[in-house]
């Protein structure tokens, strides 16, 4: 029940809808951006200095955050949303605006999703709805609104997550899941645990005389990603493991100067940030008051809970949800639950493997309830789009 039946799904009137959906979702992007620039352009800046031969970034200031090392400055988030960034910094070099980039890339994930859902062979209203959902029922359409740094980086993993699970209920070539699991690992590295069910997932449905064979191909489109990030790490850090998240954990006002990043001890803070958070309160319109902390799933998304209602005797539900757990852990045992957001932005790294799930558990309760779920998700999100814009709540929004 899996990536067989779909694969003759994407036929010409599918193609029309698709493309439909993409450019729908790039124009509502587009506008929620203000069609300003990002204000946190760090991978502009790595493209920039990637087109330049360098592997350190121009550094306008403290404004900029990147780590210090021997001089200059560097990212120390994945490599992979710079490369993107890449023809439109030959076009424009450094002012080229990495906000439409990460829209483009939203839209992307949108489509994917879209098609996705119609390989899974789901109805058409719960097409339609999950969606939705996705788009702009999740924090997704606020990073993809406020493309900065870890905003944008959020967005390109979850695009090529998406595509991933869009080539998993479609053709399933085993080298194009390697390039795309890696393409996402290297845009936000929590991600990379998910890749471990779907190996799995693969070699189980896999005839046995062909398992090896896949394995090669999975290694084959993910393993130069991987040896071009050790390179990249040696050259900028001189070792080739990557120091970038623990080095600046040590010299991070709210980290410590010894230790890892990744605690047990940080983890009540953020279930608690995850599921329980609610936002302030004020005595003066609208009322409610958003703050850096962001705001709980609970509150923004339950629409999310629908996945719980996948059938859980079924191999598909099973590997989806290991997916999302490993994807999360990184998360929950972070030193800070994101800071500068509205909502978790750091559920977009698990949120592309719930879809599924919410897709099945959907069509199991077309329920009034289910839609109205839904229907508050993208209401809740739009306030938090709406938010930042009118009262400039958080420091990614550009201010000019």
């Amino acid at each position: 029940m899996t990536g067989a039946p779909g694969v003759r799904w994407f036929a010409p009137p599918a193609r029309w809808q698709a493309l439909t959906v993409l450019i729908v979702a790039f124009v509502a992007y587009w506008l929620s951006t203000g069609f300003m620039h990002a204000y946190y352009d760090n991978f502009v800046r790595l493209a920039y200095a990637f087109t330049h031969g360098r592997l350190w970034i121009d550094w306008p200031g403290p404004a900029i955050e990147a780590l210090e090392f021997n001089g200059q400055h560097y990212v120390i988030e994945g490599p992979v949303p710079a490369l993107l960034c890449i023809p439109f910094v030959l076009i424009a070099g450094l002012n080229a605006n990495q906000a439409l980039v990460c829209a483009i890339a939203a839209a992307i994930g949108v489509c994917a999703t879209w098609v996705m859902l119609g390989r899974m062979r789901v109805a058409h209203d719960v097409q339609v709805w999950t969606t939705a959902f996705l788009g702009f029922g999740t924090v997704y359409w606020w990073c993809a609104a406020f493309g900065s740094l870890w905003m944008y980086a959020h967005v390109a993993g979850a695009m090529f997550a998406l595509l991933a699970l869009a080539e998993w209920y479609g053709r399933r070539r085993p080298w194009l899941l390697g390039v795309l699991f890696a393409c996402l690992a290297l845009s936000r590295f929590p991600m990379a645990l998910a890749g471990i069910p779907f190996a799995i997932w693969l070699m189980i449905e896999t005839p046995r005389p062909e398992r090896l064979r896949s394995f090669a191909q999975i290694a084959y489109g993910a393993l130069p990603f991987f040896v071009l990030f050790i390179a990249y790490n040696y050259g900028r850090w001189h070792t080739f493991n990557d120091i970038g998240y623990t080095t600046w954990f040590h010299q991070d006002a709210v980290g410590s100067r010894t230790g890892s990043p990744f605690q047990l001890r940080f983890l009540p803070q953020n279930l608690y940030s995850f599921f329980l958070l609610p936002p302030d309160f004020s005595q003066y319109p609208p009322y409610l008051k958003l703050t850096g902390a962001g705001v709980a799933l609970t509150f923004t998304s339950p629409a999310l809970a629908l996945a719980c209602l996948a059938p859980a005797r079924n191999r598909e539900t099973w590997f989806l949800w290991a997916a999302t757990v490993l994807a999360a852990i990184p998360s929950l045992l972070y030193y800070v639950n994101g800071f500068e957001q509205f909502r978790m932005r750091h559920s977009v790294d698990f949120a592309p493997f719930l879809i599924p799930l919410v897709a099945r558990g959907l069509e199991r309760a077309k329920f009034a309830l289910s839609y109205a779920l839904i229907a508050w998700s993208v209401l809740a999100n739009a306030f938090g789009v709406w938010y930042s814009w009118a009262y400039h709540a958080f420091a990614v929004v550009p201010r000019s």
